[in-house]
């Protein structure tokens, strides 16, 4: 089962003022010809972080902040959370959100796909290319900035509104409109009719819900390619999805519009890092013994692995 992270569970800033190091880690399979060419194969490319500390000595109350959580945590077995000390916050030039849907992630990072909910990322780039890499965001410190266009939004229920989940976080939005479906018909591209236009261009993207038949799930919570608009009110959308021969009825069918691909997504705040203790033990030893005001204590193999949350 997945591991379970305590967010009330916070490693203290006085700990890792004491002295910390890590890495980042990825696992390829790596293998030289005898003729000396390489090769590799990626087989984890997701980077996942590490933390060691005590590897410098730290002042006895620090030392048992780092107890105290390993033994609330059960050595590991549940996770709780730090701030990276030297990767804290995202920057809206470097961040974006990232579409999900049908609980895969989906589009380009950093602009809308037509869906509701977005995981967020931090980009790093390379200075001389436009190659990116997204690291995923799942736990936040305080409330984050989120921005549509450039512009910022607001939590709430109104029309292109946004809600924030606490842990693992993701960003819903509110519709910014919702048209009742009056007609479907199905083939290698598929019609939908909604009662009036809703403001989805071509080539931007429609979500569909409340469809019925038997079929319906080739349709229904998914956004779907606008590949033309007809209609005397500009109201029938002809969709890319292909429903050749598939049984689809209207029933409470809904069409709504979400974020388009043509609008960037980004976002701006802190963040903490979800880990757990990487081993069974924690070790230590009374560098400079005295009294208790004096003694300082190292935690030679302390290390924690970040928890990778879905």
């Amino acid at each position: 089962m997945s591991i379970q992270v305590y967010d009330d569970v916070i490693l203290s800033k006085n700990v890792i003022r004491a002295g910390a190091s890590g890495r980042m880690t990825r696992a390829n399979d790596r293998s030289i010809a005898p003729s000396g060419f390489a090769s590799v194969n990626a087989v984890r490319d997701v980077t996942l972080r590490e933390y060691l500390f005590g590897v410098k000595p730290m002042l006895l109350p620090f030392w048992a902040k780092v107890r105290a959580i390993w033994n609330i945590t059960d050595s590991g077995a549940f996770g709780f959370l730090i701030q990276d000390p030297t990767n804290p916050a995202v920057t809206v030039d470097l961040s974006g959100l990232q579409g999900y849907m049908a609980g895969v992630e989906f589009g380009t990072v950093g602009f809308g796909n037509g869906c509701p909910t977005y995981g967020l990322r931090q980009l790093e780039k390379a200075d001389s290319s436009t190659r990116v890499y997204a690291q995923a965001v799942t736990r936040l410190k305080g409330a984050p900035m989120i921005y549509r266009g450039g512009t910022p939004l607001t939590v709430g229920v109104a029309a292109g509104n946004i809600a924030i989940s606490a842990g693992p976080s993701y960003v819903t939005f509110v519709a910014d409109a919702t048209r009742t479906v009056s007609a479907v018909t199905v083939g290698a591209t598929t019609q939908v009719t909604l009662n009036s236009a809703i403001g989805v261009v071509i080539g931007g993207r429609l979500w569909l819900q409340g469809l019925t038949g038997a079929d319906a799930a080739l349709l229904n919570n998914q956004s779907h390619q606008v590949t033309a608009i007809t209609g005397a009110g500009l109201n029938v959308y002809t969709l890319a999805t292909n429903t050749a021969g598939k049984t689809i009825t209207v029933g409470t069918g809904q069409g709504r519009k979400y974020p388009q691909p043509d609008e960037s997504l980004t976002w701006a705040g802190e963040f903490y890092v979800p880990v757990q203790f990487a081993e069974d033990e924690l070790n230590w030893e009374l560098v400079r013994p005295g009294h208790d005001d004096d003694r300082l204590v190292a935690g030679p193999s302390t290390t924690l692995i970040e928890i990778r949350e879905a």
